[in-house]
């Protein structure tokens, strides 16, 4: 999956029946479109890391990692380093 941001925040981690970019996350949770909607801009992640939601590991931040969340108004972005398995 390429590193796309969506609205909802996650970096798009799947894609819907017509093969565009969307986020298994968010999607269905509400009625908006901000789970396949791109992100007006793209975040500098540069300085920043991402903290697994899990076990707590840190990286630094991509939105290449599996199931990002950008939080630019927190201290740590959050992703899944896969710790408790992929099933």
């Amino acid at each position: 999956m390429e590193g796309i941001l969506l609205k909802c925040g996650h970096s798009a981690n799947a894609t819907d029946a017509y093969g565009d970019p969307c986020c298994a996350i968010c999607a269905g949770l509400t009625n908006d479109l901000d789970y396949k909607t791109p992100a007006e801009s793209q975040p500098a992640l540069s300085d920043r890391t991402a903290k697994c939601t899990y076990c707590k590991k840190t990286v630094k931040s991509s939105l290449e990692l599996a199931f990002f969340e950008c939080r630019p108004d927190r201290e740590t972005d959050n992703f899944y380093c896969g710790c408790r398995g992929w099933d």
